[in-house]
């Protein structure tokens, strides 16, 4: 005998149907072609088999859609992960590959150097020392006296040499005359002239010094002068190297100084002609410049006149 309802939902089935129209199930055959497979029980059938997978056409229950969405939402973020994850910072592994050791950079250390400081200098020369302030120069002139005394001096050439030669009038002969060692001579030209009207006093040559460094150095008591001769007639002792230079005026040879055609003077007279106009030999270092050395002259122990040499 044919089924009339169904064994899975109870609906009701149709002659001639061989699934349920409500739940897709099969419809249980006739008995008589049964025999060998009975039916189950529906409650023994829903413990033994999982539910059944077919559908009806055209119709899904609505829990399955569901659950079928959810799976391909969860396919799809998987994807997105996966295509995303290696453009992340820190994550770009390549598949196959040991991700590369991770290098700690030392921390770097900030040295200063502290360069040398380039100073400015700025050098200031330092000052000549001047012994003699407002010193004259050759050939200036030097006023001493006045009134009927008043005269005039002047140092007014000189000539450095390490010898000399001088004429001996007893046998009419030159002799080189040689300083002490380590010293040269200097010739210093000195001319006094009485512009008053009275004879005055003129300071000797022992009085006119030389100033060299801090030294005075006084007349070469070893040059040999007319006064020497005094066994014979007094005549002029000459220097060959400077007897033909003539005195300030140019009127005669220069001679020693003090000494006028072999006689020696005691007064300067009113003048030109009556001048002293002569040479003092002095013995002095060979280190000696004229520009360091001053010649200096005291007159009537009052005025002091101060000349350079160079």
């Amino acid at each position: 005998m044919a089924q009339k309802f169904c064994t899975t939902c109870g609906a009701a089935l149709p002659e001639g149907k061989k699934f349920c129209e409500q739940c897709g199930s099969p419809v249980i055959p006739d008995p008589a072609t049964s025999e060998l497979h009975p039916a189950a029980s529906p409650a023994a059938r829903s413990a033994a088999d999982p539910p059944a997978l077919a559908t009806n056409a055209g119709k899904q229950p609505a829990g399955r859609g569901i659950i079928v969405a959810a799976v391909i939402l969860i396919v799809l973020a998987a994807g997105v992960v996966i295509l995303l994850l290696p453009s992340l910072p820190g994550t770009g592994i390549l598949h196959g590959q040991n991700p590369a050791p991770v290098t700690t950079l030392p921390t770097p250390v900030q040295v200063t150097v502290s360069l040398p400081v380039t100073a400015t200098t700025t050098v200031t020369p330092a000052p000549v020392y001047d012994p003699f302030p407002g010193a004259l120069h050759l050939k200036d002139t030097f006023p001493f006296g006045s009134g009927a005394v008043a005269s005039r001096a002047s140092v007014y050439r000189i000539w450095i040499n390490d010898t000399y030669e001088w004429h001996n009038d007893k046998d009419n002969h030159y002799y080189v005359q040689n300083p002490s060692p380590g010293n040269k001579f200097l010739f210093v030209f000195v001319d006094l002239q009485n512009t008053g009207d009275t004879r005055v006093w003129f300071p000797p040559a022992s009085s006119v010094r030389v100033w060299y460094q801090g030294v005075t150095y006084s007349q070469d008591s070893n040059h040999y002068k007319p006064d020497k001769a005094a066994d014979e007639k007094a005549t002029p002792v000459e220097v060959k190297e400077v007897m033909y230079l003539p005195n300030l005026n140019g009127d005669e040879y220069v001679q020693d100084y003090g000494f006028s055609h072999g006689n020696e003077l005691a007064y300067l007279y009113p003048g030109a002609s009556n001048a002293v106009d002569g040479y003092i030999i002095y013995q002095v270092p060979q280190s000696l410049t004229p520009d360091e050395a001053y010649v200096t002259i005291p007159f009537n122990g009052k005025d002091t006149g101060i000349w350079r040499l160079g």
